[in-house]
């Protein structure tokens, strides 16, 4: 059940969805890419690099390899080699990510608001991959603006209110992850976090959360 149930998603104007995790039930997808990328350099890098992946969910994946190769390889890394990672990371994942089931109650709730609130969704997947697997879903008709890496999310999130001139206090965040509700805050708009599945404690206390999108369902 949602803890501190006092947000009315008809008073926003527009909502910021990250996508994997929040709209398609898509993160053990890509925590075994990840796992299976690092899978050479053993069973303790592994791990790591799994832990660190589903702690931050919502940061490019450009990042987390550089991360990954200077921190627990010890290995100085290029950008050539970084995109090439990169490659093979979504060639592993993008065709899951397209068949993988909906979070609970996201399609219905994306069908209830679209006509209403302005709907944008803001992701660390590449931009270009991210549209793709959008129109794949048949989902392009919910959003006013797909956006996704190289921009970071902070970044789009500044632009969205900007452009569009919106109050901020009337801009939800819905993310999956600590660096979503860090970038909400930053932004000084409301946020609301998706529980994963198992998950009962993912965010602060004071920090409303959800398991499924029927609990916000009017």
């Amino acid at each position: 059940m949602m803890k501190n149930q006092n947000i009315s998603i008809d008073s926003f104007q527009a909502i910021l969805f990250d996508f994997d995790g929040v709209l398609a039930e898509c993160m053990n997808v890509k925590t075994e890419a990840f796992a299976q990328l690092y899978e050479p350099y053993g069973e303790n890098v592994v791990k790591k690099v799994v832990k660190h992946h589903i702690e931050n969910g919502g940061i490019s994946r450009y990042v987390k390899i550089k991360y990954y190769h200077e921190e627990y390889l010890k290995q100085p890394i290029n950008e050539e080699k970084v995109e090439e990672i990169a490659q093979k990371f979504s060639d592993l994942v993008v065709e899951k990510v397209i068949k993988s089931d909906w979070v609970k109650g996201a399609k219905e709730f994306l069908e209830k608001y679209y006509k209403k609130i302005d709907l944008y969704v803001i992701s660390g997947t590449p931009e270009e991959e991210l549209k793709k697997i959008v129109k794949e879903r048949n989902m392009n008709k919910y959003f006013k603006a797909v956006y996704g890496s190289p921009i970071t999310k902070p970044e789009h999130t500044r632009n969205i209110i900007t452009e569009h001139g919106y109050d901020p206090e009337k801009v939800l965040y819905i993310g999956d992850s600590l660096s979503d509700c860090k970038n909400a805050i930053e932004a000084k708009i409301p946020f609301l976090g998706r529980l994963l599945p198992g998950e009962e404690q993912a965010f602060p206390d004071t920090v409303p959360a959800i398991h499924d999108f029927f609990e916000i369902i009017k």
